[in-house]
């Protein structure tokens, strides 16, 4: 869904335009003057702008100009009533694509501005990329970020919340490398246990212990020429750190057993979910390997940060089970998406695909609803013991207070996804409006 900010100081034409592009499938955010439309560009990803030549005491240009600075590459549209030749110069200077006077007819504003966003969707991003899905700035960010440091050999760290994709990243920066056709070699640090760890990192000799038949390569060797991934390096051991070190100062290895070393030709991107630099303090993480691996820094934030990446997702999730398990679901449903918008993701991306899953598994008809997936958010309710607390003989419970809590928390909840549009809120809700104002005012929400 392609976003579009609009920029006037007239409500009824902010109005209008605000329907006309959501029924045309946009996702719509109004400014009625400069200091609101910053406010939006700064923290959300906006695709085109449209505004006003004159806001009042005040010029669209000056935001355009903000604009270009900050965020160049977002195509705007000026409306105006007229425009001299010098501001026509200055705002094809800024980037402006486009003018459309006022009165203006509403089906030609929507051609010329659907036209300017298809011309900037065809400006792809890799084949590479195409997993790491989202609409966000962080996304458009982020995939930038790989581009740039895909091309050299620096370590890289990845850092992150679980459930975030730094695998998926990891994946992408060897793609796009140079060591695209060699191994792309994944090893979970904490996964692998601590008395073979060392084996199967750095390979042994023939008779290094009771078992070593021949001689096995471990990983390191088996990457050569591409790329490892160190997934949850916190959990290496202190003195595997030091031989991790060596790998990383001088491309060498030795193997359990061996006094030989032996070279190797590799890249190492790590990740981990901890805070690094506390592991350092606190000495369980050394301070010359921290700085080894962190010499490109990567973070990836929480899917609850980046709501709008939230639908791609989930569509995207759905086509794939769909097809996986040989159904016909072709949509999310309204109430549906508006849930998962509002849930605060604790395992991320990776829970958004197990209840998109479940919900297709679980769904017979061709609309992802509900019923479907509700089972799982009421165990995780349930799972609340702040919000349910046991029932027992010696602890009695003060029933309608629990349920207030629960009302009140999915009334806030509806109304800050919409934007405290009550008719909106009361449709996610699936109340009245009538109900809805009398619950706001009983319980003070606004």
């Amino acid at each position: 869904m392609p976003s579009i900010l609009i920029l006037d100081d007239e409500k009824s034409l902010r109005e209008i335009l605000e329907i006309l592009f959501i029924n045309e499938g946009f996702s719509v955010f109004l400014a009625r003057n400069i200091s609101e439309a910053k406010k939006i560009i700064d923290n959300y990803k906006i695709d085109i702008i449209l505004s006003d030549l004159v806001i009042g005491k005040e010029s669209g240009l000056d935001f355009i100009r903000y604009t270009y600075e900050n965020y160049p590459g977002v195509p705007s549209v000026l409306i105006t009533a007229y425009a001299s030749p010098d501001t026509a110069m200055e705002s094809i200077k800024l980037g402006v694509v486009d003018y459309i006077s006022k009165p203006f007819d509403n089906d030609e504003l929507v051609k010329m501005v659907k036209s300017i966003v298809c011309k900037e969707c065809d400006k792809k991003y890799p084949d590479e990329l195409k997993k790491i899905i989202g609409k966000s700035r962080f996304i458009d960010e982020l995939k930038d970020k790989i581009i740039d440091i895909a091309t050299g050999d620096s370590s890289v760290l990845i850092t992150g919340e679980s459930g975030t994709g730094k695998e998926l990243v990891a994946r992408a920066i060897h793609e796009l490398s140079g060591r695209k056709n060699k191994p792309f070699i994944p090893i979970n640090c904490g996964a692998i246990p601590s008395e073979i760890v060392e084996s199967e990192l750095f390979g042994y000799k023939k008779g290094a212990f009771t078992g070593a038949y021949a001689d096995k390569k471990g990983l390191f060797e088996m990457a050569s020429g591409g790329t490892v991934f160190l997934d949850e390096i916190t959990e290496l051991p202190i003195n595997l750190q030091v031989k991790l070190l060596r790998v990383l100062q001088e491309r060498k290895i030795m193997r359990v057993g061996s006094t030989d070393e032996q070279d190797v030709d590799i890249r190492v991107i790590s990740a981990t979910n901890r805070d690094l630099e506390k592991e350092v303090d606190e000495g369980r993480f050394r301070s010359d390997l921290y700085y080894r691996i962190n010499v490109v820094r990567i973070e990836l934030i929480p899917l609850r940060e980046r709501i709008e990446d939230i639908e791609p997702l989930a569509k995207y999730f759905l086509k794939k089970f769909s097809d996986q398990m040989g159904k016909n679901i072709k949509e999310i449903s309204y109430p549906v998406m508006e849930l998962l918008k509002s849930y605060d993701f604790k395992g991320n991306v990776r829970e958004l695909q197990n209840i998109i899953e479940r919900g297709v598994a679980l769904e017979k008809s061709d609309r992802l609803l509900p019923a479907s997936i509700l089972g799982y958010f009421s165990k995780k309710i349930a799972d609340d013991e702040d919000v349910l607390p046991e029932l027992k003989l010696d602890n009695p419970i003060q029933l309608e207070k629990i349920l207030e809590t629960i009302e009140k928390k999915y009334i806030t909840s509806a109304l800050n996804l919409t934007g405290n549009n009550q008719s909106r809120a009361a449709k996610l809700l699936g109340i009245s409006l009538r109900i809805l104002r009398y619950k706001i005012e009983k319980y003070r929400l606004l």
